[in-house]
């Protein structure tokens, strides 16, 4: 699947994918900061009342699962991939 970037900042740049009717998020950040988090939590709230629809993220590693959670996503559930390694589902509800 592809992911298509859906707000473009100087500190991060948040992706969205389509996969199974639901709406993966991905983002790079570049910069963050007490400040930059209160934006990127602006944006996020914005692109999700746009979508009116929960968001989902697939977790790897303890740092990832933490920001999850600084940023609204509560864990859902497992999930064993293609490659054989367990990720964690969270889920950001609309």
């Amino acid at each position: 699947m592809q992911k298509f970037p859906v707000v473009n900042r100087q500190e991060y740049i948040m992706y969205l994918e389509l996969f199974s009717n639901l709406y993966w998020l991905h983002t790079d950040v570049f910069k963050w900061s007490a400040e930059i988090k209160k934006h990127y939590i602006k944006d996020l709230n914005q692109l999700q009342s746009l979508l009116n629809a929960p968001l989902y993220a697939m977790i790897d590693n303890d740092k990832l699962s933490k920001f999850s959670k600084t940023i609204g996503f509560k864990y859902l559930k497992n999930l064993i991939g293609n490659d054989g390694n367990v990720y964690q589902i969270d889920i950001r509800s609309v």
